[in-house]
């Protein structure tokens, strides 16, 4: 017999996913800070930014709640490392496009490539078509965000510095899960 579940398992499972993007984002993000620091071209725009592939599988995993996740996370980092000090706008703003540019590229290809929720059907051209719409989706809309903000008139640059972090962040985190995965064993059938 087969149970739905409650609305309160349903609500404790939506808060563990929450919770567990959001310490797995600001521990990838800590791990960024500490590792590529110091090739950052400006601050809030890095040659190689991991956390960007923890946006993006956190939202093709866990949908909505990675989403939210993401927007939670990118407020706390935002606001730890004083990333937009004094301007609370800007950093919702921010982590309002960190958290829902993932979920475009997902929503385009759940839609667009046909991809099932269960990602059953996700191959290698439709995982990386989420990538690069993602890595090049998040720099424009964070940039054209900044400019309207006043915090950066290197647009042009930024975008290409930016896509080019966001999709080498996005790639290394996708195909270092896909390397920790050839460790699990596969169920027998």
């Amino acid at each position: 017999m087969i149970t739905t579940p409650s609305l309160v398992e349903k609500l404790r499972l939506n808060l563990l996913t929450i919770t567990t993007t959001v310490i797995v984002y600001m521990l990838v993000y800590m791990t960024n800070d500490w590792l590529f620091k110091h090739i950052e071209f400006t601050q809030g725009i890095a040659w190689i930014y991991l956390p960007a592939g923890i946006r993006l599988i956190c939202t093709l995993l866990f949908a909505e709640a990675g989403v939210f996740g993401i927007l939670l996370a990118s407020i706390l980092t935002s606001s730890i490392y004083a990333i937009f000090p004094g301007d609370p706008v800007t950093t919702i703003g921010y982590s309002a496009i960190s958290a829902l540019a993932p979920y475009l590229a997902y929503r385009f290809t759940l839609q667009e490539m046909r991809l099932q929720r269960s990602l059953s059907n996700l191959t290698t051209t439709r995982l990386l078509t989420c990538i690069l719409l993602y890595g090049l989706a998040n720099p424009l809309l964070q940039l054209v965000w900044f400019v309207m903000r006043g915090i950066s008139y290197h647009f042009w640059s930024g975008l290409v510095v930016m896509s080019i972090g966001d999709l080498t962040g996005s790639l290394i985190v996708v195909y270092a899960i896909k390397f920790l995965l050839s460790f699990v064993p596969l169920p027998r059938r």
